[in-house]
Order: C-alpha cells, then structure tokens, then sequence
C-alpha cells in the first residue's frame, strides 16, 4: 500500500529504482510479456465507455451547450474562453460515441452542442469564428481556416449520427464552395494569421472532404479529396525525403529558417493515416506508397524508454524538441493499423507490432478516471496541467481505426462502445 500526494506520484518510479538496488528480492515477481493487441483494445474501449466519455459528457459538458476546455486531474473545470476548435471536436466525439454502439446520452448532448455551434460560432457568412467568452461573447470573429476544416468534420459526424438538422449538408456544402472560391491558383488554401501558407489545415480538410465522400452523392466531395492528396503529393511532402513539411513561402517552397525545417512525427503519421485511407478507396498506388514513406519517417522521431513519438525534429532528422505530447501517440496508432490493412503475411505482422507499441505508448498518458496527462518529457514524467478536451477527438479516432482494423485481420474481435 502506497500512500502520497497526488503531486508526487511520478516519484515511485524512482522508489522501484533504489528498490531494485536495496533489495531486489522484494521486486522477484514473475515477469509478464506485453498485452497483446486485442486485449489492450477490450481495455481501451471499457475506458472509453466507462471512463472518458462519462466524466467528459458531465464535468466536460455544460446544459447550454458548451464543452470545458480542459479538466484538471481532479476533475474540476477551469473557466476559459471556448475554442472553435475545441467545440466542433467535441461535438465530433460525441457523435461518433453515438454511431459506435454507446449508450450514454450522445444524442442529447450532439444536438445541443450543435444547436451552440450555430448560434455562437457561425458568423452570417456560414464561417465560424475563432473564440468565444465563457459568458458566449465572441472574444476573436476571426475565421481560421483550421477552424473550418472542423466545422465541416463535425457537420458530417452529426448527419452520420442522424442529428436531426436538415440544414447539415447545405450549411457544409455553403462553407466548402466558399473555401474553394478563395483558393490560391495551386488549389491551396491560405491559412489566417502569420503563417498563411502552410500544410496542417489541409489535413484536416481532407478528412472532413473524406468523411463527406462517405455519404454524399456530391461529387464536388471527392473532387475535393483529390485535390488535397494531390497536393500533399506535390507541394507539401518533400520530394526526395518522402516528408511533410510544415511551412512554405507565398512560391509553396519551404519557409525560410527553422519554421521551414519544422519535420512533426505526429503529423508524418496522421498523413500517412489519411493517404493510406485515400489509396485504398481510390486504388492509388502512389498514395499508399507515399503514406509508407511517411510512416517510416515518423518512426524516425520514436524516442526515449519506453519509445514514445516525440513532438518535433528538423529536416535533417535532429531532434528539436524531445518532448512528447498525448496526440502523435493516437497518429502512430492509425497510420500502424491502416497500413497493416494493406499489408500481408510478414508484412501485416511488423506493421501490428507498430501498432502496439503506439498503443503501449497512448496507455503511458491515460489516467484510469477517464482524463490523461498531455506533455511527457524525456525523464518520464508529465507536465502538471489540466487535460485538454481537443486530446478525446484523437483518443477516440485512435479506438475507431483500431476496431476496424481488428475486424478485419481478426474477423473475431467484435469491439464496439455498447
């Protein structure tokens, strides 16, 4: 029995250390090998319906529609101001909480959450602002194309859920015709701000294009799609390294100075994750090559004991920032499991065991009441900070891929959130 401050609970570690050396024959238990894949995603999805989605649709969630930005590991939320972004995550969660089997009241709280969305977010223009008061007065009108991209996610989660909104798809197909209309003459989109050209915003634009391909017979969608894979293919991914790069000049050439040779192992694998998805229903060969490249980059910035996917590199493959944050964990998770869809035999095998090692890693972050610790530097332990809500809309991504994954190279694991 082990008695302590909460604050100083990343110190047992140091304990079994000298305990070791003191006196190992107290730590002679029996050794254990690693959990295998199907029964860390069972656990996984018990902590996703029993933990997170519970405390986050209650201490997360407030009656007019608001989601806290963050909880601190004792459950209280700390009174902020509202992120667009963070709002149309949320409402993504939930969503898709719904659409997977849970019985929590997903629906009660999508529609209300959404219902928000229109009336504090969506500016008459049919984009959303950046930021909003805790007392719902607009603190930023500003419209970031991030911001879009998450709007147009979540509007697409919510008809798949069956919210009962008409206006969904004509509110999402208003947004999209406006984006495209403001396109640079190379397709891309400029983002708001001091860095107006730049990859990441794309990213999640191609998800939320993807997403709507799923279920609409608009074929402006997929056009849509098509586009933002053509362009990570030939503006954004390096040519000769196989990477993404983060930042480029008004030419679309890399950004002069470190914001240039900015190289994230998270978003190496969530491109790899989408590419790989974008290959396989296209049947695009050099999508999915162009996925495994940057999939094998990204475990270039795999560090530290146990390995966990650090924060940041640069283009020469030092390492600039050797932290490490929840969200490239669920990334490497998915790109591992995509991409082991695709593969065979010895192949498929490597590509699991990638994928649970990721998982071991996104385990080292999640707290058994639900939330988890978001910043781990390379001694192991964790920034002291509340969890940021943006982290469940990765998390449960992450548990999405992964079911469907095992269904497929295991017809027997049946994982669902009912």
């Amino acid at each position: 029995v082990l008695v302590c401050d909460l604050a100083r609970s990343q110190e047992v570690k140091r304990l079994v250390e000298r305990m070791k050396v003191i006196s190992p024959r107290h730590l002679d238990f029996e050794k254990t090998g690693p959990e295998p894949i199907e029964a860390s995603a069972r656990r996984f999805a018990d902590w996703l319906k029993f933990r997170a989605l519970p405390v986050w649709s209650t201490l997360g969630f407030n009656s007019d529609g608001g989601f806290n930005e963050a909880l601190s590991l004792d459950g209280q939320a700390p009174r902020s101001a509202r992120r667009a972004r963070v709002q149309t995550r949320q409402l993504f969660v939930y969503a898709q909480a719904g659409i997977m089997g849970w019985k929590g009241p997903w629906k009660a709280i999508a529609t209300t959450a959404l219902q928000r969305l229109r009336t504090a977010y969506l500016r008459p223009d049919g984009k959303t602002r950046a930021l909003i008061g805790a007392d719902w007065s607009v603190l930023d009108d500003s419209a970031m194309l991030y911001d879009q991209a998450f709007v147009l996610f979540a509007f697409a989660a919510a008809r798949r859920a069956k919210i009962d909104d008409a206006e969904l798809e004509r509110d999402a197909v208003r947004l999209r015709d406006q984006l495209l209309s403001e396109a640079l003459p190379n397709g891309a989109l400029r983002e708001e701000g001091d860095q107006p050209f730049q990859s990441n915003a794309h990213m999640h634009l191609f998800e939320a294009s993807l997403a709507w391909e799923a279920q609409s017979d608009d074929p402006a969608w997929r056009a849509m799609a098509d586009r933002i894979a053509c362009l990570a293919m030939d503006v954004f991914i390096d040519r000769e390294g196989g990477f993404l790069r983060e930042f480029f000049n008004e030419a679309w050439a890399p950004a002069e100075g470190d914001d240039g040779r900015l190289f994230e192992p998270g978003h190496q694998f969530e491109w790899a994750w989408l590419l790989a998805r974008y290959g396989a229903l296209r049947g695009d060969i050099r999508a999915i090559a162009a996925a495994r490249a940057l999939h094998a980059n990204g475990l270039k910035g795999i560090g530290q004991r146990p390995p966990v996917a650090i924060a940041a590199m640069n283009d020469d493959m030092t390492v600039r920032s050797p932290r490490a944050r929840l969200w490239p964990q669920t990334e490497w998770l998915k790109s591992s499991l995509m991409l082991a869809e695709l593969a065979v035999d010895g192949e498929r095998n490597a590509y699991l065991d990638d994928a649970a090692s990721a998982l071991r890693a996104l385990w080292l972050y999640l707290t058994e009441d639900g939330l988890w610790r978001d910043k781990r530097f390379s001694d192991g332990t964790f920034l002291d900070e509340a969890a940021p809500a943006s982290s469940l809309y990765h998390i449960i991504s992450a548990f999405d891929q992964l079911r469907a994954t095992l269904m497929i190279v295991d017809g027997d694991a049946v994982l669902g959130l009912g």
